[in-house]
């Protein structure tokens, strides 16, 4: 629960966001650098996000100095690939962005130069909670995240900041401020012996962990290339953070509904218990989804409180229908990751992220040669590379009564 609850707090982070930033002169644009950003920022913080479980699975053997000196080396590393991007002119021409949108998205990418250290410090530290079974700070330090950043914006706002800054800047703050909770956290738990060892197998056990990570953030940045190569592109790049800002709202909370699942599974074996709640999850999700695609609401939520100017306004609400199945796709998905983990075949994670990215790129190409604008695209591609995925963990999961590791038996 913990975890979750944080997990939901933390979905209302980028729509907050981009509510002030577009009120700020040239805000539709910013917003626009600010979703792009975001998605090389997701695909760069990959190492960074997968120290948690790295530090869950190697803390025992290489120790938390080792571990905490390893998170700072990521979190440094991200930092200099942001700031190299930055500098480079040729990135927003490769991805294809307009030419407008060039310089606020070296700002943009400029002012989440200091986010990867306290991502790779907070990964870190929620890892040692974690493993100690002490998760109820992470939900705290997630609320005071959240308060920092829409402080943080604010203020930035007031202060004058240039706009294309603003969001990048308020974000990192904000996971600074929820690394520095967690870290008082940290030095609350009984000191145990580290044991050292060398740093290859620490590496190689990151590399592994990295690159399903890595796979599964991949889609964001491919999403924006997407977006930025088919029809309505500006008015695409506009509207599409804040149709994901709404969608996350559905997704995000579902972050760890695999690992819940796959340890229902292990201590019960009972299949049918999870299948009952993925239904009636995936059921309430589709229902929400529809309530806000039919009803005024998502008029409501694109101009009123996001502040989308009305031409991209419309052009959200026109194709967010295409996004309802897409929540519920995810808890079928975690349904299926759940079934895999229980089983101790985690091999086919990795493959059915490949497919996800194969899917995702497939359809990446081949839908930006027809009319349709980029917002319709990028909905399709996300639902084609969904279910590309879902079949592929499907197809793993082919035998019955896969045995747990805790001895029983998954009951069909």
């Amino acid at each position: 629960m913990p975890t979750a609850f944080g997990s939901s707090l933390l979905a209302w982070e980028i729509p907050v966001v981009a509510a002030v930033v577009t009120r700020m002169p040239q805000g539709p644009s910013a917003l626009a650098a600010l979703g792009a950003g975001l998605s090389v920022l997701f695909v760069v913080n990959s190492p960074a996000l997968a120290l948690a479980p790295l530090v869950v699975v190697a803390r025992a053997v290489h120790g938390s100095s080792a571990l905490l000196r390893h998170a700072l080396v990521t979190g440094v590393a991200g930092s200099a690939v942001m700031l190299g991007l930055a500098a480079l002119p040729a990135v927003p021409a490769l991805i294809g962005l307009p030419a407008g949108l060039h310089g606020m998205f070296q700002v943009c990418l400029l002012s989440f130069a200091t986010a990867p250290p306290a991502v790779a410090l907070r990964r870190y530290l929620h890892g040692r909670l974690i493993e100690r079974d002490r998760t109820q700070p992470i939900a705290v330090a997630t609320g005071v995240r959240i308060a920092v950043t829409i402080a943080a914006a604010l203020g930035l706002w007031r202060a004058g900041l240039t706009t294309a800054a603003v969001g990048g800047v308020a974000l990192s703050a904000g996971a600074w401020a929820e690394a520095a909770y967690l870290s008082t956290a940290v030095r609350r738990l009984a000191v145990t012996e580290d044991v050292q060892k060398g740093a290859g197998r620490l590496l190689a056990q990151h590399a592994r962990l990295t690159s399903n990570i890595l796979l599964n953030m991949s889609p964001a940045l491919i999403t924006t290339v997407v977006l930025a190569r088919s029809g309505a592109a500006e008015a695409s790049l506009i509207v599409w953070p804040a149709l994901y800002g709404l969608l996350s709202l559905g997704t995000i909370p579902l972050s760890d509904f695999e690992t819940v699942g796959a340890a229902l599974l292990r201590r019960t074996g009972d299949v049918a218990v999870l299948r009952r709640f993925t239904v009636l999850l995936a059921g309430t999700l589709l229902a929400a989804g529809l309530l806000v695609a039919c009803t005024p609401l998502a008029h409501l939520y694109l101009t009123g409180f996001s502040n989308v100017p009305p031409g991209p306004a419309y052009l959200g609400e026109s194709w967010v229908a295409v996004l309802v199945a897409v929540p519920a796709l995810w808890a079928v998905r975690g349904q299926a990751r759940a079934l895999i983990i229980a089983a101790d075949r985690t091999s086919v994670l990795l493959r059915a992220a490949v497919a996800h990215v194969g899917g995702m790129l497939a359809l990446g190409l081949l839908l930006p040669l027809t009319r349709l604008p980029g917002v319709a695209c990028a909905s399709i591609a996300l639902l084609g590379a969904l279910a590309a995925e879902i079949l592929v963990l499907r197809a793993g999961h082919r035998r019955d009564g896969q045995p747990a590791r805790g001895g029983r038996k998954v009951r069909r």
